[in-house]
């Protein structure tokens, strides 16, 4: 998947104009939103794009507040409002084909510029070397190339040697167009902090994977799916939490495929028995469209699967018969960890999980049963399932006390909640920016065919979630530091 890590990049090395940049007045009007939706038109390669609201984020962040480190950043800053537009968001666009890392062989930054002839100046000085007579000026050092041209600056990360004019020129030509419409705008037009759009078809197109060994009817059935297919994430930071919003914008053929159900009773919860849970999953999904789905376009998954799994897993699969993984179990899963009431440690929590058995899986239930009976655990089987209880306190009859804001769970495709209130974090021996998860009061993951959200709930609910992270992070480096005051 694609990484956040690129787009702190591109943040980081926006703010990083500030420090190269001298003061002066706007020289132009371009519209950079229509500028980048014409770009993504005629760039079938671009995988990712988006917006970030860099003057929002640095206000919520509240960095001035922070010793030393708000008198260094201040005045940087404020230079670089005073040559960025900020009243508009930093656009990005991130170009295929992707690495294992996540990384894009291209990143693009799009910028609104005040003064390009103090840019310029500012890039001479440096040792760049820039025709100052041409329409395009463009620097160029490791990795990195910027572009300037009718007050829009273009900056592009790349690995190795490129052609960095001949790249830019190509970008600019790109955004001398009309805008997209449609989805594409829609998306740049969302509001949040930072925003992101995942082209559904272009990821396709631009990965190397199995689905490349289809017969071409296949691919071509594929490919008429996912066209016009996005995917758009909003990150939010506000008050004590953050948001992280997806929304499926999918064609309605990709969209009857989805094979999510929700259930607003959650019936999973009687399975599960009762308890005080710190962390839980829950999974409900259609397993005969799901199946269908692997059978149709990725038919050699579920062997795949078992034979990374072993001698028991491709038992399994073959007593489901034609039916595949839907012969033996229904879609229904959940688990969670309990509170450690039995005084068992974090390293060994109590559980209680269920699995949820189609007919032909209930033998196998049976099997698994008593490999599953030991110590003083309660493992029970019906025909709707396989039950196992780490303790026979927490299995049914009674309720499960979910933590407060996380009621949801069990309603959607997938839930997930991890509750973090009270827990001693100096018994997990937390290493640099992990340290953030002090902040954090409890975790909600809720998903289905629709798009999904992502609820970060912290400790402090009167700062910004961003703020106390930051502090968090200055104090983990103080104490890397020995000490110092930052």
């Amino acid at each position: 998947m694609i990484k956040i890590k690129s787009l702190i990049h591109l943040s980081f090395v926006a703010v990083l104009f500030s420090v190269l940049m001298a003061c002066s007045t706007s020289e132009s009007s371009i519209d950079t939103k229509t500028a980048v939706s014409s770009f993504l038109s005629k760039n079938d390669n671009i995988v990712a794009f988006g917006s970030a609201d860099l003057d929002e984020i640095l206000t919520k962040a509240d960095y001035k507040s922070i010793p030393k480190l708000g008198m260094i950043l201040s005045g940087e800053v404020e230079s670089f409002k005073n040559l960025i537009d900020l009243d508009a968001p930093v656009y990005y666009a991130m170009e295929g084909p992707m690495n294992k890392e996540g990384v894009p062989e291209v990143t693009y930054g799009f910028l609104k510029v005040k003064s390009q002839d103090s840019l310029v100046e500012r890039l001479v000085k440096m040792g760049y070397d820039i025709d100052e007579t041409a329409e395009l000026k463009v620097g160029q050092d490791e990795g990195f190339a910027v572009g300037i041209k009718n007050g829009l600056a273009i900056v592009a990360f790349k690995d190795g040697d490129f052609e960095a004019k001949e790249m830019l020129e190509k970008a600019f030509a790109m955004t001398e167009g009309d805008a997209s419409g449609g989805k594409i705008d829609e998306i740049l037009g969302a509001e949040g902090d930072i925003v992101m759009g995942v082209n559904v078809a272009s990821l396709y197109n631009t990965s190397n994977t199995d689905l490349g060994k289809l017969d071409k009817d296949k691919i071509k059935e594929i490919e008429a799916m996912v066209a016009g297919s996005y995917v758009q994430t909003v990150f939010k930071f506000e008050d004590g939490a953050g948001i992280i919003e997806t929304k499926n914008f999918f064609s309605d053929e990709l969209s009857k495929r989805m094979f999510m159900n929700s259930d607003g009773k959650a019936p999973l919860m009687a399975k599960l028995g009762k308890g005080n849970p710190r962390f839980g999953v829950s999974v409900n999904i259609d397993m005969k469209k799901m199946q269908a789905f692997l059978d149709e376009f990725s038919p050699d998954a579920a062997d795949q699967l078992a034979r990374s799994m072993g001698g028991p897993a491709q038992m399994a699969l073959m007593a489901g018969g034609s039916d595949g993984l839907a012969g033996i179990f229904n879609g229904k899963f959940g688990m969670v960890m309990m509170d450690d009431e039995n005084g068992r440690g974090i390293k060994e929590p109590d559980f209680s999980m269920f699995i949820g058995l189609a007919p032909r899986g209930v033998d196998l239930g049976k099997m698994a049963q008593d490999f599953l009976s030991y110590g003083d655990s309660d493992v029970q089987l019906d025909q709707s399932g396989l039950s196992v209880f780490s303790n026979p306190s927490y299995a049914p009859p009674g309720k499960m006390n979910l933590p407060k804001g996380c009621e949801n769970f069990g309603k959607n495709g997938i839930n997930v909640f991890m509750n973090f209130d009270g827990l001693d974090f100096d018994d997990l021996d937390l290493e640099d920016e992990a340290n953030v998860i002090r902040i954090i009061k409890y975790i909600t993951v809720e998903y289905n065919n629709d798009g999904g959200r992502i609820y970060i709930k912290a400790k402090d609910g009167k700062e910004n979630l961003l703020e106390q992270a930051m502090k968090e992070i200055v104090n983990e480096l103080a104490d890397e530091i020995g000490g110092i005051s930052v």
